[in-house]
């Protein structure tokens, strides 16, 4: 009996306290392990680095000016009414600025013609169609830009002509492409309509402006205009020799000649056809065009 109750003693013994004693013990051991994990833990989340969004000013000086480009274009899509933000906040473009995108267009142009292919075939010219396309459109936006009422100075639009017909058109390739060809002989002649108004604008709004011609060497660079496009733009060169020599006197630098203010008005001056300056194959038939021609 001593034995057994002895044995029963220490059985309550292993299975009541001392089950109570070791569940306590594991308890605080838990609490000690998942305190020093949770120290751990942050401890690593000082030293962690979390990532940060970049702000919208390092995002668009970052972006490039095709991304720029097709994010503002995105925006105005999805919100019309920032159009009008856009076009009064818009810096003005200058010449420069015109010339430099012309110059880019007419080089996608040239990339892209195919190789040991006849440069002015038709074929040649579907390869690159797009492109020449998007060409004179651009140049017929950029000639309306710097004309009145959007740019009041006349000398601006002449320069643009000048510049644009020395330093871009001539490298246009010369495609046997009838509608290439429409596109090309409208340009010149509108081109003819702009110098001439242009010219006649700026020389009758103030009788001075004469001398700019001379020392701009206007005659000059039409003379060299001239040489390049088959003498397209003579009657833009004979004028201005016109004016040079009736009313222009070197020494004395005066005008010969007062101009009659009922000889231009320029609230009645009217370019016959640039409303539709280059409209092209959006808007014209180019093909049918010529045609009826």
């Amino acid at each position: 009996m001593g034995i057994i109750t002895t044995t029963q003693h220490s059985f309550e013994g292993f299975t009541g306290k001392g089950i109570r004693k070791s569940s306590y013990c594991n308890k605080r051991k838990i609490h000690e392990s998942s305190g020093r994990s949770h120290l751990k833990r942050r401890n690593q989340m000082q030293d962690e680095i979390f990532g940060e969004k970049l702000s919208v000013s390092r995002i668009l000086e970052t972006l490039s000016k095709e991304k720029l480009e097709n994010l503002v274009r995105k925006m105005i899509l999805e919100k019309p009414e920032i159009t009008e933000i856009v076009e009064r906040e818009s810096p003005c473009i200058s010449i420069d600025d015109a010339l430099i995108e012309l110059r880019r267009k007419l080089e996608l142009i040239i990339s892209n013609l195919p190789y040991k292919v006849d440069v002015k075939s038709d074929y040649a010219y579907l390869r690159v169609k797009n492109n020449v396309i998007e060409f004179f459109q651009a140049l017929s936006d950029y000639s309306l830009n710097f004309l009145p009422p959007v740019n009041s100075e006349y000398e601006v639009s002449i320069k643009f002509l000048i510049k644009f017909l020395k330093e871009i058109f001539i490298e246009l390739p010369k495609f046997d492409a009838i509608e290439f060809n429409y596109y090309y002989n409208l340009t010149i002649e509108k081109f003819n309509l702009i110098f001439l108004h242009s010219m006649k604008s700026f020389l009758y709004e103030r009788k001075q402006n004469i001398i700019v011609v001379k020392e701009e060497n206007w005659i000059e660079e039409m003379k060299i205009i001239n040489g390049y496009f088959d003498y397209k733009f003579e009657k833009i060169e004979e004028f201005l020799r016109y004016e040079i020599e009736n009313n222009y006197n070197l020494n004395s630098i005066v005008l010969k000649n007062e101009v009659n203010s009922n000889n231009l008005n320029s609230n009645e001056i009217k370019l016959t056809g640039l409303d539709n300056l280059i409209n092209f194959a959006y808007q014209t038939n180019a093909i049918n065009s010529v045609n009826n021609i």
